[in-house]
């Protein structure tokens, strides 16, 4: 039989209520709406305030310095962006070990709240991105050593991340059998699965009708690291690295001109061994989750059909800044091409591991309708000072309930929506000027005299500022 301690229902209630207090939603939104302007430095202080310097998991830590990363990133502060992704990545270790050990939010106490109240863990993409942009701070400051090692780790990131989500999903699968087994309330989440999955194909169609990326590949990240091993003369590297990168982008003419270049079939750009000049553009921000809710039917006791409501994150896709980009150089005209879609990627992980939050959910929604059930039926059943107590019990349920129904909404929302690729051999005069699909004309770039450059843009929304930075590659 299902029993809960009265005492422990009241601390539940609680700690709900303070935890939803702590939500950060206000300072995630403060910190939006300066990167939205390019406001870089003042988004940075934004996220920094709200690191807890006294718990170093704390659960929105990751969060914060996930942002204070990318903003120092194009506030072009590479030191404190270093910085700032090197205590993420330790978070990042610290949680997925902890995960792989189901040691994190698979507890009976996790089932009674929500996954707001769990750590922000970070997604496979968060570590990826947290490894390139660290490689963009350190190319930046000219240390190349630094480069090759997160270019690396992020390439090595990718190729893990498959192995990691089969191990998670039966990791997560495992845990909630075991309450279910120990709690002996009732709940079985593979009942109600069938139910959930044809209500979200018909309620949430975007989640199924899209092109994912394959095994969690940004091709963007591949093709940094790609050039980048150009630029270093290792040629094998480079062309194992953006021939990945142009299996996703086979319309995309840049890739297939630096394929041919590391090839030695050396067509168009590059082919008399003049200086080339990438330019990476990331466009636009990516996606923002919010919650929604759905009912679905369970049955309680094997004979008692009920409907729970569920709170899910659904993915919103924002706006592009530009639809496009172009560097004109006397007249010739070079147009942006799709490097990346970071809403497919953010999407493509966001499905794979949608099945075990909708599990989740189930498995709270439906523990918490039994507790609520009792409770009520004891609270009718009792009289006298136990039924007092029942009577209240019954009220702090139903408050419980409807406090702890939350989604958890977290994402690292600073990144770009996409990112865009212009290729070009070195002008005479040394200087470009990119405009944007309106015609506005970004600030004239000066190009080093090196043998490669690599200029890199963040166009957060279409008044932003921009943020260019200028990045030697290869011998000086």
């Amino acid at each position: 039989m299902f029993s809960i301690k009265i005492s422990t229902l009241f601390i539940a209630v609680v700690s709900t209520l303070l935890l939803s207090g702590c939500a950060p939603k206000e300072p995630m939104a403060a910190g939006d709406t300066l990167v939205a302007k390019g406001e870089y430095k003042q988004a940075a202080e934004v996220y920094e305030k709200e690191i807890d310097l006294d718990d170093r998991t704390q659960r929105n830590n990751l969060l914060w310095h996930l942002n204070s990363g990318l903003t120092n990133r194009f506030d072009q502060n590479n030191s404190a962006s270093i910085k700032a992704f090197d205590e993420s990545e330790w978070l990042i270790k610290h949680y997925q070990e902890q995960l792989l050990n189901a040691d994190i939010g698979q507890g009976a106490s996790s089932v009674l709240v929500n996954d707001t109240t769990r750590p922000y863990m970070g997604t496979q993409y968060d570590g990826v991105m947290a490894n390139t942009y660290k490689a963009i701070d350190y190319l930046a400051m000219g240390d190349v050593d630094g480069a090759r090692v997160e270019f690396n780790r992020a390439i090595d990131r990718q190729r893990r991340a498959k192995a990691f989500y089969a191990q998670m999903i039966e990791k997560n699968r495992e845990a909630i059998e075991e309450e279910q087994r120990k709690d002996n309330n009732g709940v079985n989440t593979d009942d109600s699965m069938p139910e959930a999955e044809r209500a979200l194909q018909e309620k949430y169609p975007s989640l199924y009708n899209f092109e994912a990326y394959p095994d969690f590949v940004n091709p963007m990240v591949s093709y940094l690291a790609g050039i980048f091993a150009l630029s270093e003369g290792d040629n094998q590297k480079a062309f194992s690295l953006l021939k990945e990168a142009y299996g996703m982008n086979q319309d995309n003419s840049y890739i297939a001109a630096d394929l041919a270049y590391v090839d030695g079939r050396l067509d168009g750009s590059g082919e008399n061994g003049d200086p080339l000049v990438w330019v990476i553009i990331e466009d636009g921000l990516a996606p923002v989750k919010t919650e929604w809710r759905m009912d679905i039917p369970i049955w309680i006791f094997s004979n008692n059909l009920n409907y729970v409501s569920l709170a899910l994150p659904r993915i919103h896709p924002r706006p592009s800044a530009f639809d496009s980009y172009s560097i004109a150089i006397q007249d010739k005209v070079s147009s942006s091409n799709l490097l990346s879609d970071m809403d497919r990627v953010v999407m493509t992980e966001f499905k794979k591991e949608y099945p075990a939050i909708v599990r989740r959910a189930i498995f709270s929604a439906t523990t918490k309708a039994i507790i609520q059930y009792q409770t009520q039926r004891q609270a009718q059943n009792n009289d006298g000072k136990a039924g007092l107590a029942f009577a209240l019990a019954s009220i702090a349920t139903t408050v419980y309930t409807i406090a702890s129904t939350q989604a958890d909404t977290r994402t690292w929302t600073t990144l770009p929506k996409r990112f865009d690729l212009i290729r070009i051999e070195r002008p005479a005069n040394g200087k470009v000027t990119l405009k944007t699909s309106t015609g506005l004309a970004l600030p004239e770039i000066a190009l080093p005299l090196t043998q490669h450059t690599l200029v890199y843009v963040k166009m957060a929304t279409a008044g932003a500022k921009p943020s260019i930075s200028i990045i030697p590659l290869g011998r000086q």
